[in-house]
């Protein structure tokens, strides 16, 4: 009988070489979604720092403005908007500065939270004559994983598409100022030359710090923004990824990545609108502002 020398090497068969590929492939089917998983929980915690930091910046510009807070903006003309993204950020994209006149175009060195943002004066742009060739970074409001902008599509209807860019490069940042709780209110907005936006908000940010400051969402990000806004929609699916789940910052200064269902205007652990202003049937309206439409409600659906 012919024996092997002692030491011989013995090769892998092709069914051992199989066995041990389907068990690398079946290993890494199941690691896969455990580390993109683990990645997106690290971008949700880098947003929520992110969110933290605008509480604050927050805070202090209250307290050096009475409580007032520059959701408005005027363009070169006289024309003055309203918009959700002008107290801070970089230039938004070059799309803003002819719609409506460019009343909502705002540079970066015309955006006053920049400078409690950065801790610094913000430095402008990089141009050439008109022309924007490299935007000043503002990271604090830029969330990780900001893929897209609904901000295009606002006075569309809601099969109109999305931008191809995120909302961070489209307007200049990823989290944007509650204006929901202002509007529908038996005041009018734009009455007093515009200048009743700054008394509601003002009374806005008063009585919900008195009263609703751990659950008043002052930032929301762009899909929650959305959704909100046309309530009653089916529920969005947050920047991270999950139906519903949104990186809120309140009014309090504390940020949480939450459920928020955005077929109303508030849930179990939040609020997009003042609850004493909600009007309701069978009920004196509360005094001296107040929503005027029923269908203002925080219930969920």
């Amino acid at each position: 009988m012919r024996r092997k020398p002692y030491g011989a090497r013995r090769g892998f068969t092709l069914i051992e070489l199989l066995v041990v590929v389907a068990i690398i492939a079946l290993l890494i089917s199941i690691l896969l979604p455990s580390l993109k998983d683990a990645r997106e929980q690290a971008k949700i915690a880098k947003c929520l720092a992110n969110v933290r930091g605008l509480n604050t910046s927050t805070v202090q510009y209250f307290l050096d403005y009475n409580d007032n807070f520059p959701f408005t903006t005027k363009s070169g003309g006289g024309t003055m908007g309203i918009c959700s993204w002008s107290y801070g950020g970089k230039t938004n994209d070059e799309y803003w500065r002819t719609y409506s006149s460019g009343v909502f175009f705002r540079p970066v060195q015309d955006r006053p939270f920049n400078e409690y943002l950065m801790g610094v004066d913000v430095e402008p742009d990089l141009m050439n004559g008109s022309e924007v060739v490299k935007r000043t970074e503002i990271p604090v409001l830029q969330c990780p994983s900001d893929r897209y902008s609904n901000q295009r599509r606002f006075n569309q209807p809601p099969s109109w598409e999305t931008s191809g860019m995120s909302s961070y490069d489209d307007v200049g940042t990823s989290y944007h100022y509650n204006l929901h709780a202002l509007q529908g209110t038996n005041i009018d907005p734009w009455g007093n030359a515009g200048a009743n936006w700054m008394k509601i908000g003002r009374a806005l940010v008063r009585e919900v710090l008195a009263k609703y400051s751990s659950t008043y969402v002052m930032f929301l990000p762009d899909p929650m923004d959305w959704g909100v806004h046309y309530e009653n929609m089916n529920q969005m699916v947050g920047s991270h990824g999950k139906f519903s789940k949104h990186s809120c910052g309140f009014l309090d200064g504390h940020a949480e990545y939450l459920f928020c269902d955005t077929r109303s205007f508030g849930g179990a652990k939040w609020t997009a609108i003042n609850p004493s202003w909600i009007s309701r049937w069978g009920q004196a309206r509360p005094m001296p502002i107040h929503y005027t439409s029923m269908n203002y409600n925080i219930d969920p659906p």
